[in-house]
């Protein structure tokens, strides 16, 4: 399984859409045309941890925000009902890098704040990666006719 940020953000992307279907799921900021109510997935800081047998720990900060109309009746509530939802799915969540079975991803320090109208659903992901090597494998083995002399 291949581990990078897009199919991190297809993947949470996913989550959202399970239960808010008609909420746009954005990657970057938009200037222009966001439509709202909407998620935007951000990445905070990163963090790489060498460890043995050419292993790394990726550890990624997360920052999904809900926005939506300013100053809108029972907007605080759907604040709460969103931090709610994501409080019960994003505790161990599917990643699929586009392949059959996709992978449970555990999430740390999880903690959300409303900011001018704004949810800010924060959290980390520490995951063990490998770079892939290439193995300079045998492939062919000669064979010798020696014997052991016995005395």
């Amino acid at each position: 399984m291949t581990f990078v940020l897009e199919h991190m953000i297809h993947s949470l992307g996913s989550i959202l859409k399970e239960r808010y279907p008609d909420y746009p799921v954005y990657d970057s900021p938009n200037q222009q045309g966001t439509k709202c109510p909407c998620f935007f997935i951000f990445f905070t800081t990163s963090e790489i941890h060498s460890e043995v047998n050419a292993r790394f720990m990726r550890d990624l900060g997360i920052d999904i925000v809900f926005v939506q109309q300013r100053n809108i009746e029972n907007g605080n509530r759907e604040i709460q009902d969103v931090a709610d939802y994501l409080d019960c799915s994003l505790e161990v969540f599917p990643y699929s890098d586009g392949g059959e079975c996709p992978a449970l991803i555990r999430t740390f320090d999880r903690q959300w704040q409303s900011e001018d109208g704004e949810l800010h659903y924060k959290f980390r992901i520490r995951q063990r990666v490998a770079i892939p090597r290439k193995v300079n494998l045998m492939t062919e083995m000669e064979e010798e006719n020696a014997s052991v002399k016995n005395k």
